[in-house]
């Protein structure tokens, strides 16, 4: 593979290393051995012991954001237990210091459905409340694909109205109106979205608007009373769009009012946010996220610093039709599959993306040069993604400090000091109220 000139580019390494959908149980067996396999998460790590170990190894290729989805070790499948959350956080803490580590929040499957019925549906995203300390994260997404519920409730009031929600509406001042007229419904419904997946991996039970309207506002507060940072996923375009534009602007909410978020754009993941064609789309997409850094009611201020993560979240059985020839860097004309693909278009210089994110989560498989879909593991795929970055020209980012500089984490730090200074006698309620009020003044000035 030929190698690029470097032309400054630096991109942080992540892994989502193990996921949601991929799991026994989530998936109908079809006869064929590489693809059932595959599906099943047979070559997805569980244990703590291995989980760990593997992330020492990634760390040692320079990944320093580790994704991770909880998975119980004797069924493999998705767990709530924050108990192996806490377990494998303290034991990358230890062994690789400087890596971001980001929870998946608990999104499917049986045993989480059981231990949602039983704790009720904070089980999906009580990880958010965990201090780094006691074996939490540095991020949790707090938004992916059930809370689209609040969003898909809201399309359909407007469609009532005769309006229709488009990009051009989301981005739109009008956009606010709509979103003060809207009160969340408590009707309960199966909550399931037009997503690519497993048999059963689109299966989120049965919630309400108003539950994920009031889960999702409480993580946000409990993120910012311990000081972390916050992440979202986009599963669809214009609902995952839409849904962070009305968490980041409704007053109860205030997504990212620290000065800070992190979203993933999951490329692939459902139908409504399709693996681009061409680099030009995937640049649209990313454009769109970063746009996030501006309130609609004062469009020439920056409110908050916007990072952006890529992910091909792409199925084995679509892996031939994104199995295409590279439209960028000097590779073109080169038939790759979508991680290459998506490792190059991150590459770019103008791509604005900060993590490149690869792994079993997303496309638990390899492609080879004919492209046919081989069994893999994180540590395969992160070094496809190397490869690519390095023939684009594009650098890791190994070093600690510019990594919390380029993820806004710095101005979450400067944030919080500077609320402290205010209060020298440091009252805990002083502080959280004054915190309370910068974000009114916030919101006052947008």
């Amino acid at each position: 593979m030929p190698t690029a000139l470097s032309h400054g580019k630096t991109l942080i390494l992540g892994c989502a290393s193990t996921g949601a959908k991929f799991t026994p149980n989530n998936h109908r067996l079809t006869g064929d051995t590489t693809l059932d396999s595959i599906c099943t998460g047979k070559t997805i790590k569980t244990s703590a012991l291995a989980s760990i170990a593997e992330a020492e190894a990634l760390y040692g290729m320079g990944c320093r954001y580790y994704h991770y989805h909880a998975r119980n070790p004797l069924t493999h499948e998705q767990t709530t237990d924050n108990e192996i959350y806490q377990e494998i956080s303290r034991g990358v803490q230890r062994r690789c210091p400087d890596v971001l580590i980001s929870f998946g929040a608990s999104r499917n499957g049986g045993e989480v459905r059981e231990r949602i019925r039983a704790f009720g549906e904070w089980e999906r995203v009580s990880q958010c409340a965990i201090p780094l300390h006691l074996g939490g994260a540095h991020f949790v997404t707090i938004q992916a694909a059930v809370e689209l519920q609040v969003i898909c409730e809201l399309e359909r009031q407007l469609e009532k109205q005769g309006r229709t929600l488009d990009l051009d509406l989301v981005g739109d001042p009008d956009f606010l109106t709509a979103l003060a007229a809207y009160e969340p419904s408590d009707r309960v419904q199966d909550a399931q979205l037009d997503t690519h997946s497993t048999s059963k991996g689109a299966d989120y039970g049965k919630t309400s608007p108003l539950i994920q309207f009031q889960v999702y506002r409480n993580a946000i507060r409990a993120r910012q009373k311990l000081a972390l940072f916050h992440e979202i996923e986009w599963v669809q375009l214009l609902r995952s769009y839409a849904m962070t534009r009305y968490a980041v602007e409704h007053p109860a909410m205030r997504l990212g009012s620290s000065g800070q978020l992190n979203i993933t754009l999951l490329f692939g993941f459902s139908p409504r946010l399709p693996f681009p064609e061409n680099y030009a789309e995937f640049k649209r997409v990313v454009d769109a996220a970063k746009s996030l850094e501006y309130d609609l009611a004062e469009p020439g201020v920056k409110k908050r610093h916007v990072t952006v993560s890529v992910g091909a979240a792409v199925l084995p059985q679509h892996a031939a039709q994104h199995y295409k020839e590279l439209d960028v860097g000097p590779r073109r004309g080169t038939r790759a599959c979508a991680v290459r693909r998506l490792a190059a278009w991150a590459s770019q210089p103008d791509s604005q993306v900060d993590i490149l994110r690869v792994g079993m989560e997303d496309t638990p498989y390899a492609v080879d040069d004919d492209g046919q879909v081989q069994l893999a593991d994180n540590i395969q795929l992160l070094g496809h993604a190397i490869d690519e970055m390095t023939a684009n020209g594009a650098g890791i980012e190994r070093d600690h400090e510019a990594i919390f500089a380029r993820m806004g984490l710095q101005g979450v730090q400067d944030e919080l000091l500077s609320v402290q200074r205010e209060l020298p006698m440091g009252e805990l309620a002083a502080v959280g109220a004054a915190q309370e009020g910068r974000s009114a003044e916030l919101v006052t000035a947008g």
